[in-house]
């Protein structure tokens, strides 16, 4: 059995950290020049505040949306479907065929997906601070007792049985279920995190998560399941020391860590406290959205090849910043000025490190962690994941994300991703500098 892939997460603590910092941004614009603009609908989880009525331009804004939607699930272009219908949503929170192509339903005055639909329709509420409660607890819970079998007990002593870890709570959402021992509040405040960073990959990935066919269902009406019966597991430690404690045996070097994906268990682990890293949660998540959404998930994942097509895909996802726009809040992923894009542009333009892609593509896993330029080489793969997803207009992005699913079906080779490019390696070589060389520069982040 093969070690767990602890390469993920290895580098994370002399690499850059992402700052979510809200600046404005217009919704009338398309998006950044590079990368992309996204929006995460409201929902139970993610309540935008008092809803208003949109004006007549949003709304108008908002069909067009969904026509643009409609159309490219007739394309078959599943992420650029999800990411038109989120944009309806967003300027018309209440436009029901988006709200439906994205496996909504409406219960009450709430938007929510399948599994918190059976929740709401059970007689359950959705708290920030408790996750899923029984709607008649709510009085008890502000009262501050806790139930425990058939009687209830003061939050002291519900702090008390769920101290340690594999006696901690657990918070399930539609996609995710997220035990801890730090508290409630912790694990529904992560559950929201992870829901949010899934609907922003689905609209890059989303190929990988559902068909056209699924999305044309969805458009002639028909009920979406939309959750996973079995959720992905993320474990919440309460601080550092407890999370290396529990992990030492399984990685022994857990210590240079700040978060990891054990595949083969198919589960999380992360910590909280004053070390916790956004950049490291959304990379580690962004691992086991691939990982958990193939329907036949290799047990030798990258192991001969495309390692770096791998962590490149999630270190993507480092770029994600929050950002204030017109019509509520957005992301964008993949700016220049973001994650490891610069320093990948540093170490080819003014260091002039780079392996050639032809010797990258034939690194397995295991190649690929003894390396003895592994840090530099974590840069590259995040330059070549920005290259492929959003260079030359996004010409790459469905050969890189169609790499992806071979890597996680294990039929990928070292030169799948030239020849599904239609281009020589050494071609890709050349595209990918001038592509860095037209990168604005900003601050030179750690490797």
């Amino acid at each position: 059995m093969p070690a767990p892939r602890f390469r993920r997460c290895l580098f994370f603590l002399i690499a850059a950290c992402v700052a979510l910092v809200a600046a404005p941004v217009s919704a009338a614009e398309s998006g950044p020049k590079l990368g992309s603009l996204l929006f995460v609908p409201s929902d139970v989880y993610n309540s935008a505040g008092p809803a208003t009525e949109p004006s007549p331009a949003a709304k108008a804004a908002a069909a067009a949306a969904f026509e643009q939607a409609r159309t490219a699930v007739a394309a078959g272009e599943v992420s650029q479907a999800l990411q038109h219908a989120c944009r309806a949503v967003a300027l018309d929170p209440n436009h029901d065929d988006a709200r439906r192509l994205l496996g909504y339903q409406r219960v009450g005055d709430q938007w929510a997906g399948k599994y918190a639909q059976h929740m709401l329709k059970a007689g359950h509420l959705w708290s920030r601070e408790h996750g899923w409660i029984k709607a008649d607890h709510a009085a008890k819970y502000d009262q501050g007792l806790r139930p425990w079998g058939q009687k209830w007990i003061t939050v002291a002593e519900d702090a008390e049985r769920h101290a340690d870890i594999e006696h901690g709570w657990t918070v399930r959402t539609d996609h995710f279920q997220v035990v801890t021992n730090v508290d409630r509040a912790a694990a529904a405040d992560l559950a929201i995190r992870l829901e949010t960073y899934y609907q922003l990959w689905r609209q890059l990935f989303g190929e990988l998560a559902l068909t056209p066919a699924e999305l044309q269902a969805r458009l002639d009406g028909k009920e979406t399941d939309g959750f996973l019966r079995r959720p992905m597991k993320v474990v919440y430690h309460r601080n550092r020391d407890q999370y290396n404690d529990a992990l030492i045996r399984r990685q022994p070097q857990i210590a240079m860590t700040n978060g990891i994906y054990f595949d083969r268990e198919r589960e999380s682990h992360f910590f909280a406290g004053d070390d916790q890293d956004p950049g490291t949660i959304a990379h580690e998540a962004v691992h086991q959205f691939f990982y958990e959404s193939a329907p036949k998930p290799t047990r030798n994942l990258a192991a001969a090849a495309n390692a770096w097509a791998v962590e490149g895909a999630a270190c993507y996802f480092e770029t994600l910043k929050e950002q204030l726009t017109d019509v509520g809040l957005a992301y964008t992923v993949g700016t220049p000025d973001a994650g490891r894009v610069q320093a990948a542009r540093h170490r080819r333009i003014v260091d002039n490190f780079y392996v050639p892609l032809a010797e990258l593509d034939a690194l397995g896993v295991t190649d690929l962690q003894q390396r003895a330029d592994l840090a530099p080489l974590y840069s590259q793969s995040a330059g070549l994941a920005s290259f492929f997803i959003d260079g030359r207009e996004g010409e790459y992005r469905r050969p890189f994300r169609e790499l992806l699913r071979l890597i996680y079906a294990g039929r990928d080779e070292a030169g799948s991703l030239p020849e599904l490019v239609g281009r020589s390696a050494g071609e890709l070589d050349r595209e990918y500098q001038q592509f860095m060389e037209s990168l604005p520069v900003t601050a030179v982040l750690a490797p």
